[in-house]
């Protein structure tokens, strides 16, 4: 596994930056953190799930005090999640870079939503769930976005297309 480290942040607070020289498609760590079961129901319980990922439909990880719970968001990342808990390089990552995950890409919930502070050229302005990424998004992260959130978005597509059809 590839050295990271806690330090502060430019996007927010603070972040997890890669301690070596990662290339690109390498595994950089195991996300660490407790495997939880919840559905959320409104903003209080969306807040309480800040810092979790997405492993599948109300299966997510809750990385509590581990360095993963500073792994921040941008529009532009150089890191993914693979299946459920593997972080992986999306592109050859410095020493002293800030490791980033696109965070639409582990989440499906419709109701939730994130003003992005990102500073990348590409940013999105607002973090959604994942349908609401546009498609040359989705495809930079294929392979490594897990199953459940590839069908979820593979099937708001294939909807969209049926109703543009009829219409």
């Amino acid at each position: 596994m590839k050295k990271i480290y806690i330090a502060k942040s430019r996007i927010q607070g603070k972040g997890l930056f890669a301690g070596e020289s990662i290339p690109k498609g390498e595994k950089i760590q195991y996300i660490q953190g407790t495997k939880v079961k919840a559905k959320p129901k409104n903003e209080k319980d969306r807040a309480k799930m800040a810092n979790w990922y997405g492993m599948g439909r109300y299966t997510w990880v809750d990385p509590g005090d581990t360095p993963f719970r500073y792994l921040n968001h941008s529009c532009e990342p150089n890191a993914a999640v693979a299946g459920k808990k593997t972080l992986i390089a999306l592109e050859h990552i410095k020493p002293d870079d800030e490791l980033t995950i696109d965070y639409s890409m582990t989440d499906a919930d419709p109701h939730w939503s994130l003003e992005c502070r990102c500073g990348a050229k590409t940013c999105r302005k607002h973090v959604r769930a994942i349908y609401t990424v546009p498609p040359e998004v989705f495809k930079r992260h294929m392979p490594y976005v897990p199953q459940y959130f590839q069908r979820a978005y593979i099937r708001n597509h294939v909807r969209q297309r049926v109703r543009a059809q009829k219409a």
